[in-house]
């Protein structure tokens, strides 16, 4: 029952985290693709492809029927396919295998999610990244190499592959999401108490004990969702970012972040229901969308000078807070950074701050600093 319930929250989540051709909080998840002017759609009936043509590039879309076999061009009316949308193929159960051509260096989040029949796929080898569980639940899949310069795996990206039993992870990739091998065989397979992938990304806790010092020299944690062994957390100096969904739904109670960490991404702590208190370091500067969503126990937040902006949701469904204070009137914020915050007593901030807005128009106390 409580896998379901958590499966459920993840795709509540990933609608509302989607990438697009703007910049995120986390500049490894911004997009490589350059803004462009939308033209129109469009739809190849040879192929059954249909996508959305830009000024300066193609977006595959999905298709008009159900293919057992999928080709994805680099080139479409005489323009290169740069893309394979959201949710393009996803749930297509009669597609077995997948080449995806070298124009192509972004696959969005669920693009592939539940192809339950997919066996075989190769990847672009421009391949930049790969979105939120892109190929999360596609049970027949055996082995996937990822391509060198992918730079970006998803949170959840192949999570409940569970034929999965070997997996090719780039040196290059720098940001690797939470639970993004959760429940494969080849993850099951791997016997280091810290499994580390990528440019020194930790992925994945295998100890039981409650207290964890992450090991020197660790760039991006991801390992601890899901964790319900793990109550403290100690990071070093070298950490500079907390992935996506990095201590989702675990058991955490309290973390120290290190010196150095600049970005919390996307659900980094969401529905951390033990999460009592967090002291952001001096150089923290970009906050996720729904990083906080559901801490319950977080009473008080106060937030340094160094940030740079807070996402949608950060603190959503936190019942338990009750003080939250800005330090910077630079702080840019996204929409619902409280909603369901019943507790909360008093925003705090400085003048001229985005802030003051939202706590106005939400009827929540103010105190100008």
């Amino acid at each position: 029952m409580l896998k379901k319930v958590f499966a459920i929250l993840m795709v509540l989540i990933m609608m509302f985290c989607l990438f697009s051709c703007k910049k995120t909080e986390n500049p490894y998840l911004s997009s490589p693709l350059p803004e462009s002017v939308y033209l129109s759609s469009g739809m190849d009936e040879k192929t059954t492809l249909k996508y959305d043509i830009y000024e300066d590039y193609i977006i595959i879309t999905g298709a008009i029927a159900s293919l057992s076999t999928l080709y994805v061009p680099e080139m479409i009316e005489g323009k290169e396919v740069k893309a394979i949308e959201k949710d393009a193929f996803s749930g297509m159960d009669t597609l077995t295998a997948v080449t995806v051509s070298d124009t192509v260096i972004e696959i969005r989040d669920n693009a592939f999610y539940g192809c339950t029949s997919l066996e075989n796929v190769v990847l672009s080898e421009n391949l930049y990244l790969i979105g939120n569980a892109a190929f999360s639940e596609n049970t027949s899949l055996k082995s996937i190499r990822i391509p060198l310069d992918t730079v970006v795996i998803g949170g959840h990206a192949f999570s409940g592959c569970t034929s999965l039993k070997n997996i090719v992870i780039p040196k290059n990739a720098q940001s690797i999401g939470g639970g993004a091998f959760n429940n494969t065989p080849w993850l099951a397979s791997q016997k280091d108490k810290f499994v580390i992938a990528g440019q020194n990304v930790l992925i994945h806790y295998n100890g039981t004990d409650e207290s964890v010092t992450v090991p020197d020299g660790i760039v991006e944690v991801s390992a601890f969702s899901e964790n319900f062994f793990v109550r403290y957390v100690s990071l070093p100096a070298s950490v500079e970012r907390i992935g996506e969904y990095a201590f989702m739904n675990s058991s955490l109670n309290e973390i120290t972040l290190g010196e150095n960490v600049t970005i919390i991404a996307t659900a980094a702590f969401d529905s951390c229901l033990d999460f009592t208190k967090i002291n952001f370091n001096s150089k923290i500067e970009f906050i996720g969308d729904y990083a906080f969503s559901g801490c319950h126990k977080i009473e008080e937040i106060t937030l340094p000078d160094t940030v740079k902006s807070v996402g949608k949701g950060a603190f959503v469904r936190c019942s338990g807070l009750t003080y939250l204070t800005f330090n910077s009137a630079k702080t840019e914020i996204g929409e619902d950074i409280c909603e369901s915050c019943s507790s909360l007593k008093k925003i705090s901030c400085p003048k001229k701050s985005p802030v003051i807005d939202y706590a106005k128009s939400n009827g929540f106390n103010l105190d100008i600093i």
